[in-house]
């Protein structure tokens, strides 16, 4: 097969861009916020292309909307991209987020079907189908060897929590080794920022739950920047000591600000909301990329976004919350 190169994605990358002029910008955001029901906040999304024309959009079916909407952003650009693998990666979470419901529901008797999504690699009658009949030649090396560790371990423990440990681990380093794979600099620190993020997140949830640094060790994804020694050296000290070693990693004013709103509001909001606009300010770099895999990439991540911002504005708007508060929970844009 002949090696791909940066100057195969100029097609697929100008239409990239032409696209962009419809993605959700700050002001449509804000324009979603003020509108006066969650209807007129589904009509912003109608006017940039969201869901099917013979389809009518309301806020009973807001959830299947910003779903299909992710399906057809990954089928647009596997559709125009001239490599497609390299773009699996970006699928995985929701693969291991259906294993973790399919696992779950097996183990604890339960039916929750309703939480999974049909948005992954693997196609999820196939991924049901796989794990039923504990045949994995389906699904990739990753994913088979951690079923293969839930159900040696599961019995041991009934503890439901070893499923997620064990699937996350297994999903950041298949994600991780795709994205060193294709070679870009752009999507292995695109990886290696959401682990981080992850990494951090967990550290401050834990401290604040009392658990112990060996605990953590066990939840700590690889793979990142900040090494796991960071973490485990500075377990016992506070906050604020732990953020300047946070600072060759650049998180440490995010960790100061997200911390100092957990202390003050008890929150983890404004954490996780820095961690997420920290990701957005990488991916931004790809719109000024002329042309390669990057700018296609950037753009599939961006969409995801996007969707987590229009699932954030339009529950606050039918749980009744205010302008300011769902102001105080968006991410940044990506245009």
């Amino acid at each position: 097969m002949a090696k791909i190169k940066d100057t195969d994605y100029l097609f697929s990358t100008a239409w990239v861009r032409s696209v962009e002029k419809n993605m959700l910008t700050r002001e449509r955001a804000e324009k979603m916020i003020d509108a006066k029901s969650t209807e007129d906040s589904l009509k912003v999304l109608d006017d940039i292309g969201y869901g099917f024309r013979d389809e009518s959009i309301n806020s009973n079916n807001y959830e299947k909307l910003l779903a299909d909407e992710h399906k057809k952003t990954y089928d647009f650009i596997t559709s125009i991209a001239p490599e497609l693998d390299c773009f699996k990666m970006l699928l995985y979470p929701y693969d291991y987020h259906n294993l973790k419901v399919i696992m779950k529901s097996e183990y604890l008797g339960i039916d929750a079907s309703e939480i999974l999504v049909d948005t992954g690699s693997v196609d999820l009658k196939m991924l049901k189908y796989s794990v039923n009949e504990r045949d994995f030649s389906e699904l990739t090396e990753n994913m088979g060897n951690a079923l293969n560790e839930i159900i040696e371990t599961f019995p041991k423990t009934n503890d439901p929590q070893i499923i997620d440990i064990i699937l996350d681990k297994y999903c950041y380093e298949e994600m991780l080794k795709s994205a060193e794979e294709t070679k870009s600099k752009f999507i292995i620190d695109y990886i290696k920022t959401q682990i981080d993020g992850i990494n951090i997140k967990t550290y401050v949830r834990l401290k604040k739950m009392n658990k112990s640094w060996n605990f953590f060790m066990k939840v700590y994804l690889g793979g990142g920047n900040i090494d796991v020694q960071i973490f485990i050296r500075n377990y016992d000290e506070p906050f604020e000591k732990f953020a300047e070693q946070l600072s060759l990693y650049g998180f440490k004013e995010i960790f100061i600000e997200g911390t100092d709103a957990l202390a003050e509001t008890g929150k983890f909001t404004t954490l996780e909301k820095l961690l997420d606009n920290k990701i957005i300010e990488h991916i931004r770099s790809a719109r000024y990329i002329p042309y390669g895999i990057e700018p296609l990439a950037g753009y599939l991540i961006a969409k995801d976004n996007e969707i987590k911002i229009a699932r954030i504005i339009l529950a606050g708007k039918l749980a009744g919350i205010s302008p300011e508060l769902i102001r105080e929970r968006l991410r940044e844009t990506y245009v």
